[in-house]
């Protein structure tokens, strides 16, 4: 199965930064050649690596065909104001307040308004790469054309975005109908607002001026929910990845028995999943004498979490990927609600900014990988267990001694895969109130929180992938097994050596598991 999120390259764009357009008021685009590898909007469909992409820096511009649509768009839309035809969000009030018109002379002091009324926000700040991820996620959602508004809104998400300024932004205020609070905290930086936007404008940025309709538009998304699952995919994804390899070398450290990853095992039951966790277990394991059979196994029959590691790392490959295809179906579409009807001349409202398909895929995400942590944790017990392991009680390196050795290990992985499975918890059903916006609003998602979850559930996997391989490098010394290790578990075992050391008679763990954890989460991983 192959990842819906490898980075891909070659990407064509156009436009400078600071004027990827040609419009009222400004200069003509650039004919320039721009940067190599810049991200157009509307050239094609955003994918999860674009946004992390952007989130880590690189560069985003609107491009010529995304214009055209958006112009095209907001020509519509005046016409139906212009017309008198009444519109939610455009000549009306928000939520409870739908009734409510909005009178021309009131229409460039509502936008400001509705961004201040909606910065509701509390709790910590997110990091940098979710605010610009939100960002960029936002953006391509107006590229679509269908929102109404003009192409210098999305362009300055992507001007902002070529500062090195990063609005602040709460964590906490959305409940997943429209990521509302974090969005305007974002629209107030645009358009120059309090510190942040002063932060911007002296960065060279242009503050944006909102007409009508168009702060609804800054707001009506779920931008952040996607941006955050984006990037916790990647993470997770990489955990996945980093869970294969401390898997694989726990089954050296055993001598376990390799009939678990025989080819013939997803042959018969042929989940996509598990063919691929086969391969890649096989690959690691490629080269040594455990694999070929030269090292035969210790036992008939290994407990389950050495057992059924394709299967359960097969069963969270397949929830990643089913979510990470409802992600790319978001990033391709609008959610905004109303949306113009170019051909028809009119303005709908709509429901497309109910993001039950990705906030439910998310919460699949986090049972699936739950699945591949919990095995982890238990791989580690086994490992630390001189009754599956046949070495001394916590890997001591002298049997006789009363040292702990690497026993205690034990409470910080289990910690680890306890606070993991805790996280895959669903968010979907939560229900807190029925009554925002007197009634109106009586549907949510937690979309954010189920995004939030799998980045921090996928941190937690990581750091639990690099005490296994501290476990699985010990008993694999304590066996004198080094030398004959597969390719990939070869690499792991000294890539572990070179920040965690060998726990010898009369010493206690003292290893660098940062270090360890980066190397996991970097691409030098097998």
């Amino acid at each position: 199965m192959t990842s819906l999120l490898e980075p891909q390259e070659g990407t064509a764009a156009l436009g400078e930064p600071q004027a990827s357009l040609a419009g009222p008021g400004r200069g003509a685009a650039s004919s320039a050649e721009p940067d190599e590898g810049v991200i157009v909007l509307g050239d094609r469909p955003l994918r999860p690596a674009d946004v992390v992409a952007v989130a880590r820096g690189r560069r985003v511009v609107l491009g010529r065909g995304a214009y055209e649509q958006m112009r095209a768009s907001r020509a519509a839309l005046e016409a139906v104001l212009a017309r008198g035809d009444t519109v939610y969000g455009l000549n009306t009030g928000v939520g409870a307040l739908k009734t409510e018109a909005i009178l021309a002379d009131r229409q460039a002091a509502f936008q400001p308004l509705l961004l201040r009324a909606h910065r509701v926000g509390h709790g910590q700040l997110a990091p940098a790469e979710f605010v610009r991820a939100a960002m960029v996620a936002r953006a391509a959602g107006l590229a679509v054309g269908v929102a109404g508004v003009r192409p210098e809104v999305a362009d300055a998400y992507c001007r902002a975005l070529d500062t090195d300024v990063t609005p602040r932004v709460h964590l906490i205020g959305s409940i997943g109908q429209a990521d509302l609070s974090q969005l305007a905290e974002i629209g107030l930086a645009l358009i120059g607002h309090g510190a942040d936007g002063e932060a911007l404008i002296a960065r060279g940025y242009t503050p944006i001026e909102l007409g009508p309709r168009e702060a609804g538009a800054v707001v009506n998304s779920n931008a952040f929910s996607v941006g955050i699952a984006c990037l916790a995919l990647e993470r997770a994804t990489r955990a996945v990845r980093a869970l294969d390899v401390s898997a694989a070398l726990s089954l050296e450290a055993l001598t376990g028995n390799v009939d678990a990853v025989h080819p013939a095992v997803a042959g018969v039951r042929p989940y996509t999943g598990a063919h691929e966790t086969i391969v890649r277990l096989r690959a690691l394991l490629a080269g040594g004498a455990l694999l070929s059979g030269a090292r035969p196994p210790r036992s008939l029959q290994d407990p389950l979490a050495f057992k059924v590691v394709p299967q359960t790392h097969g069963a969270a490959r397949q929830a990643l990927a089913h979510c990470a295809r409802a992600v790319e179906v978001e990033l391709a579409s609008s959610g905004d609600s109303p949306i113009m009807l170019v051909d028809e001349d009119r303005a709908i409202s709509t429901g497309n900014h109910d993001i039950a398909p990705v906030a439910i895929a998310l919460d699949y995400a986090r049972l699936g990988l739950a699945q591949a942590v919990t095995i982890a944790g238990e791989r580690v017990q086994k490992l630390l267990d001189s009754a599956f392991t046949g070495l001394a009680t916590g890997l001591r390196a002298d049997p006789a001694a009363p040292d702990d050795g690497l026993a205690i290990i034990a409470n910080g992985a289990a910690s680890l895969a306890g606070e993991a499975r805790l996280l895959a918890q669903p968010v979907t059903l939560e229900q807190p109130t029925s009554a925002i916006a007197a009634g109106i609003e009586d549907r949510i998602t937690m979309a954010p929180v189920a995004a939030r979850r799998l980045h921090e559930m996928a941190g937690l996997a990581l750091r639990l992938a690099a005490v296994e391989l501290m476990c699985g490098a010990q008993a694999v010394d304590l066996r004198g097994h080094a030398g004959d290790l597969g390719e990939g578990t070869g690499r792991a075992y000294t890539a572990t050596r070179r920040s965690v050391p060998f726990v010898g008679a009369g010493q206690a763990p003292d290893g660098d598991l940062d270090a360890l954890e980066d190397w996991l989460t970097g691409n030098a991983v097998p």
